[in-house]
This record gives C-alpha cells, sequence and structure tokens, in this order.
C-alpha cells in the first residue's frame, strides 16, 4: 500500500486547526496510508482528529523522516506538507529545506509532494525567492488565497479546508449573533458595542458570545459583560471536539457571525451563517480567503466611525445570506476536485 508522509502540527489551543487537519486528512487518507506527524499535540488534539487505525503517528520529526527513507526505498511513497499559514521566515525555511532530500527521492521515485491548502501570512522579500525554489520542486501546490499564489508565481488558487464540514444551510430558524474576537488586539471601540448592541435589537437576535481559540478566553469574557446574551467560553468544556461541537451547534442557529478569527468566521460560514469581519482597520488577510471562494467585501472597518454608520453596514451584511451559503458550497465542490486532481482519485 501507498504510504503517505504529511507533516500535522497545529497550535493546541485552536479548534480552527483541528477542523482542516481533520478534512485534510480525510481526503488523504483515500490514496493511501497515513504516516502524520503530529509532534507534541496533546491526546485531545490526536482524539479531535478522528485518525484511522491505519493511520501512524510520529512524535518526532527525525523518525518520521526516516520512516519516510526507508519507506522510498520499498514502495510508492508521497510527502505531503501541512495546510494552514505559511509564515515566511528564515528558520521557517531553514526548517523545510531539511526536508529537501526527502521530496527529491519521493520524486526520483515516482511519488508525489503536494502542498494544499497552503497561504503566506505577509510576503518577506528577503526570502521569498529561495521559499519560491523549494516550491518549485512539488507535484502540485494550491494556496488558500490569490495574493499568494501571486507572490509566489506558482500553482493555483483552493478554499481553506476549514469550508468543507458544515451543514450548507441557511434555511432554519437563526436566532443568534456571534461574537468571537482575539485576545491579543485592542478591543472593539465603545461606538462598534453600541452598534452590535443596536444591530441585535433590530434583527432580533440573541448575542452569543463564543471562545473557539482557548488564549481568547479573557477577550470573550469582557465582551460578554460588555454586550450580554449568552457566553460559550472553553474553560467549561472537557476539551476540542466537546468545544467544537458546542460551537457547531450554535452555528447552526447562528444569522451572523462578528470576529477577527478567520476559522471562527470560515466554520460558522460552513453552518450557514452569515460572515463579517467587523475590524477597527481592514486586515487583509480574512478578507483575502473569503475572496477565493468569491465571496468578497465582508469586513466592516469601524476607526472612526460612529455607531449608526457601522450599524448601516452591519444590516447590509446581514441581508447576504443567500449568497454565503452559494459560495460556500460552491468552495466544497472546487475543494473536492482539487483533492481529486492532486490524489489522482477518480470522482
Amino acid at each position: 500500500m501507498r504510504r503517505i508522509y504529511v507533516r500535522g502540527t497545529g497550535q493546541e489551543d485552536n479548534i480552527g486547526d483541528v477542523i482542516l487537519r481533520r478534512a485534510f486528512f480525510d481526503e488523504l487518507s483515500r490514496a493511501g496510508e497515513l504516516h502524520i506527524l503530529l509532534g507534541d499535540a496533546s491526546a485531545d488534539f490526536l482524539a479531535a482528529l478522528d485518525l484511522r487505525d491505519s493511520d501512524v503517528v510520529y512524535r518526532d520529526v527525525d523518525d518520521w523522516r526516516r520512516s519516510a527513507y526507508r519507506s522510498v526505498l520499498r514502495r510508492d511513497t508521497w510527502w505531503v506538507d501541512k495546510p494552514g499559514e505559511l509564515l515566511l521566515e528564515e528558520d521557517i525555511y531553514k526548517g523545510q529545506r531539511r526536508l529537501l532530500p526527502l521530496i527529491l527521492a519521493v520524486r526520483a521515485r515516482g511519488g508525489r509532494a503536494l502542498r494544499l491548502g497552503i497561504g503566506q501570512r505577509k510576503p518577506n522579500p528577503a526570502v521569498i525567492e529561495r521559499f519560491r525554489r523549494l516550491y518549485r520542486l512539488s507535484s502540485m501546490v494550491a494556496w488558500r488565497d490569490v495574493d499568494s499564489r501571486e507572490h509566489f508565481g506558482l500553482g493555483e488558487v483552493m478554499p481553506d479546508w476549514g469550508f468543507l464540514p458544515g451543514a450548507d444551510s441557511g434555511a432554519r430558524r437563526r436566532h443568534r449573533l456571534v461574537v468571537s474576537y482575539r485576545g491579543d488586539r485592542e478591543p472593539l471601540s465603545g461606538e462598534t458595542i453600541t452598534a452590535i448592541r443596536e444591530f441585535a435589537s433590530r434583527e432580533g437576535l440573541t448575542v452569543t458570545v463564543i471562545t473557539q481559540v482557548a488564549r481568547d478566553s479573557a477577550r470573550s469574557k469582557e465582551l460578554h459583560a460588555q454586550l450580554g446574551g449568552d457566553l460559550v467560553d472553553w474553560e467549561t468544556v472537557d476539551g476540542h471536539r466537546a468545544q467544537e461541537d458546542r460551537l457547531r451547534d450554535i452555528y447552526l442557529e447562528t444569522a451572523v457571525a462578528l470576529s477577527d478569527r478567520l476559522h471562527v468566521l470560515i466554520v460558522a460560514a460552513a453552518e450557514g451563517a452569515v460572515p463579517v469581519n467587523l475590524i477597527a482597520e481592514p486586515d487583509t488577510k480574512v478578507g483575502r480567503h473569503f475572496d477565493a471562494i468569491g465571496y468578497h467585501e465582508m469586513t466592516v472597518a469601524s476607526a472612526n466611525r460612529g455607531s449608526a454608520e457601522i450599524l448601516d453596514d452591519l444590516v447590509a451584511q446581514a441581508a447576504r445570506t443567500d449568497e454565503a451559503v452559494a459560495q460556500v458550497s460552491a468552495a466544497r465542490a472546487r475543494i473536492r476536485d482539487v483533492a481529486r486532481r492532486a490524489l489522482a482519485i477518480a470522482p
């Protein structure tokens, strides 16, 4: 049987990292036996990935690499990079360069080297050419945003893996306004808080503050104190999968989700909610990932604006339910098409 050696490490406290990896691994498993590098991921993180009995997990990169070299000599072997954010930094480049002999060996023996669903955090002209040389050795590269594709000048664009699982329905009764914000940025302005309250009242929605990334818990509590409504924090449940299940149930009841967290908005949209990137200043990261699925202009910038102006924009965004559902459905089809072509699996 073919072996597929895949890097799968992620942020321990981030439900989004679990979601996109699980969807990614599910597709990869159709092409062979997965040998996944997961480093020091906790048992809870691993359990949330729903790995198969045939999947082999490695904690140590050297063990994983040695196993891959042995496999290349004996059977059909592929190498697959992890999906998600790419930091264009010197130490990251050096780490990827150490995998170059393995990638060359895989390609020389007729295997595939795949990078699917990746995106640069921000451009870095000092190192991009060296990264580009490495990435040109791939059998297929698919970026999760157009900007990354344009900066690298190779590969194609695909939607983020996080769009794949979900209900894809906007038809049910939705009575919640989800609010979720990063804890490492400035708090929302008073005018923004007022606009959110007025929007919830106007639309007849229950404000529901959620924590999808554990380190945002303190910010969630601050927002709940300001906005009222419901609080769904992480510390009150037992682990990643329990929190994900709770959040998906909430997203199924959500009309609009307001956040500066990319995967809060992706997962909410995947369950049929309207995603709104309500932030002080335009943040291209979130917007460009939704541009990749054809859902444009979903950012509402609040800096130096009054609550009435912000409210008008929120009302306009809330009317986009049918558009959001249609674009998410199309995104799922595109993800499956990329996977089919990358893995050479018949439709």
